[in-house]
Protein backbone atom coordinates (compact mmCIF):
# COMPACT_ATOMS: atom_id res chain seq x y z
CA UNK A 1 0.00 0.00 0.00
CA UNK A 2 1.37 3.39 -0.96
CA UNK A 3 2.30 5.90 1.71
CA UNK A 4 -0.51 8.49 1.86
CA UNK A 5 1.98 11.29 2.54
CA UNK A 6 4.41 10.32 -0.22
CA UNK A 7 5.05 13.10 -2.75
CA UNK A 8 6.63 11.80 -5.99
CA UNK A 9 7.81 15.29 -6.95
CA UNK A 10 10.76 16.84 -5.09
CA UNK A 11 10.21 20.22 -3.46
CA UNK A 12 11.22 23.26 -5.49
CA UNK A 13 13.23 25.70 -3.39
CA UNK A 14 11.31 28.76 -4.60
CA UNK A 15 8.25 28.56 -6.86
CA UNK A 16 8.38 32.14 -8.13
CA UNK A 17 11.42 33.97 -9.45
CA UNK A 18 11.91 37.51 -10.71
CA UNK A 19 14.29 37.80 -13.64
CA UNK A 20 15.39 40.74 -15.77
CA UNK A 21 15.08 40.67 -19.54
CA UNK A 22 18.47 41.66 -20.90
CA UNK A 23 19.75 41.82 -24.43
CA UNK A 24 22.33 40.37 -26.75
CA UNK A 25 23.91 42.01 -29.76
CA UNK A 26 24.29 39.40 -32.49
CA UNK A 27 27.41 39.82 -34.58
CA UNK A 28 28.93 38.19 -37.62
CA UNK A 29 32.56 38.23 -38.70
CA UNK A 30 33.14 38.05 -42.43
CA UNK A 31 35.91 35.49 -42.94
CA UNK A 32 37.10 37.17 -46.15
CA UNK A 33 37.37 40.75 -44.89
CA UNK A 34 37.76 39.98 -41.16
CA UNK A 35 35.26 42.79 -40.49
CA UNK A 36 32.62 42.35 -37.85
CA UNK A 37 29.02 43.37 -38.47
CA UNK A 38 26.87 44.08 -35.41
CA UNK A 39 23.10 43.75 -35.62
CA UNK A 40 20.29 45.29 -33.55
CA UNK A 41 19.92 44.29 -29.91
CA UNK A 42 17.69 41.28 -29.26
CA UNK A 43 15.88 40.62 -25.96
CA UNK A 44 17.47 37.83 -23.95
CA UNK A 45 16.41 35.83 -20.90
CA UNK A 46 18.97 33.61 -19.13
CA UNK A 47 17.62 30.76 -17.00
CA UNK A 48 20.14 29.00 -14.77
CA UNK A 49 20.39 27.40 -11.37
CA UNK A 50 19.75 24.22 -9.42
CA UNK A 51 16.05 25.06 -9.32
CA UNK A 52 15.78 24.04 -12.99
CA UNK A 53 16.74 20.47 -12.06
CA UNK A 54 14.35 20.60 -9.10
CA UNK A 55 11.58 21.52 -11.56
CA UNK A 56 12.38 18.58 -13.85
CA UNK A 57 14.71 20.23 -16.38
CA UNK A 58 17.87 18.15 -16.58
CA UNK A 59 21.07 19.05 -18.43
CA UNK A 60 20.81 17.93 -22.06
CA UNK A 61 17.03 17.54 -21.86
CA UNK A 62 14.75 18.87 -24.58
CA UNK A 63 12.11 21.52 -23.90
CA UNK A 64 9.00 22.73 -25.67
CA UNK A 65 8.35 26.49 -25.63
CA UNK A 66 4.78 27.81 -25.91
CA UNK A 67 4.57 31.53 -26.69
CA UNK A 68 1.54 33.76 -26.16
CA UNK A 69 1.29 37.54 -25.83
CA UNK A 70 2.75 38.37 -22.41
CA UNK A 71 3.48 34.74 -21.50
CA UNK A 72 6.13 32.10 -22.20
CA UNK A 73 5.62 28.53 -20.98
CA UNK A 74 8.57 26.11 -21.03
CA UNK A 75 7.87 22.38 -20.57
CA UNK A 76 10.25 19.40 -20.58
CA UNK A 77 9.64 17.07 -23.53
Amino acid sequence: MADTHHNPHPAISKTQRNLTVGYIIPRHENSLTCKTTYYDRSPSLHLKGHWLGEAGFETGGLVKVHIEPGRIMICPV
